[in-house]
């Protein structure tokens, strides 16, 4: 049965490693050396649960994910956030949403597709439209924690009641403050949501701190 999977995985998968394109033969592993040498365990972002620091490989790997839409590269993002989510209690998924034009003008939505490949590791129930975003709003890069938290309040909607008496992991993609899951929790907890966790398959290092309470 291993050996069909992996045969299965191959024909799905490039024959490459997939965050520099160096040749695979049969039997190596993902990444090449180099490249699994350049990625760094990150366990936690403030109140973010991560997997990897989003730098070196792990930059690479999540920008080839999003915007050339590499399944190689997802699935290593999906085995380090399952390793990494091991000892979190959760039965419910929420993507944290993009606003729909953005969506559809990119093609792709990656954190919804993290979320989808997440559950269906963990057994976990995902909830795709719990919570959505109730208008767009300017990007994040550059702006101080005050001004992202300012950018992001009352970005999003949450249908009430959904999420009631459920564990909730809230999970993006990449986390660099923190203010867009917190707001999005704010957001879930008026609804009625009760016992909420932040996750991301990866942190920005230099956010890294060791306070770090689950919301």
């Amino acid at each position: 049965m291993r050996a069909v999977r992996r045969a299965l995985f191959e024909l799905l998968v490039p024959s490459v490693c997939p965050a520099c394109d160096a040749p695979r033969a049969p039997g190596d592993t993902l990444l090449c050396g180099p490249c699994a040498g350049g990625v760094r365990r990150l366990s936690r972002l403030r109140a973010v649960h991560t997997a990897i620091a989003y730098e070196g490989t792990g930059l690479e790997l999540l920008r080839r994910f999003k915007f050339e839409h590499r399944h190689d590269a997802r699935e290593l993002l999906l085995h380090w956030l399952v390793e990494r989510l091991q000892s979190v209690r959760f039965d419910a998924i929420v993507p944290l949403p993009r606003h729909l034009a953005r969506v559809r003008s990119e093609g792709a939505d990656p954190v919804h597709e993290l979320a989808r490949g997440l559950a269906r590791a963990t057994g976990a129930r995902l909830c795709g439209r719990a919570l959505w975003r109730a208008h767009a709003t300017p990007p994040q890069t550059g702006l101080s924690l005050a001004a992202r938290r300012a950018n992001v309040a009352g970005s999003f909607a949450a249908r009430a009641g959904a999420l009631r008496g459920r564990r909730v992991l809230l999970l993006d993609d990449v986390a660099t403050t923190g203010a867009t899951l917190a707001e999005a929790a704010r957001t879930l907890r008026r609804a009625g949501a009760t016992r909420i966790a932040l996750a991301a398959a990866a942190g920005t290092p230099a956010m890294e701190t060791r306070s770090a309470p689950v919301l």
